[in-house]
C-alpha cells in the first residue's frame, strides 16, 4: 500500500487483543478498542477488537492480536491463538 492508506483490523470477537502494529513510523495507531456487543450467551466472545492504523512510512510492519481462549473455557487450538498480517508500504 501506500504512504496515507488507512488500514482497518476488525478482529471478530472480544477474545482477541485489540490488534497492534509492530513499528510507528511505518504504521502510525489511530485508534481501537475490544468491545463486546449487546447479550451475548456464555463462551461465544461476542465482540469486535478493532484498531486503526495510517501507513506514515515506507517499510514493512507487522498487526498482531492474541487470544488464549477461543470459547468459553476453551483454550484455542494451535495455530487459532495468533493473528498477524505483514503489510508493506511504498511511496
Amino acid at each position: 500500500m501506500t504512504v496515507g492508506t488507512l488500514i482497518v483490523v476488525r478482529l471478530h470477537s472480544a477474545y482477541w487483543s485489540t490488534p497492534t502494529g509492530s513499528n510507528p513510523r511505518v504504521l502510525a495507531p489511530a485508534g481501537g478498542a475490544t468491545t463486546a456487543t449487546g447479550t451475548c450467551p456464555p463462551g461465544r466472545g461476542c465482540g469486535i477488537s478493532s484498531a486503526r492504523f495510517t501507513a506514515r512510512g515506507s517499510g514493512t510492519a507487522h498487526v498482531t492480536a492474541r487470544r488464549d481462549a477461543c470459547g468459553e473455557a476453551m483454550r484455542c487450538p494451535p495455530g487459532q491463538g495468533r493473528y498477524d498480517v505483514t503489510v508493506t508500504v511504498t511511496r
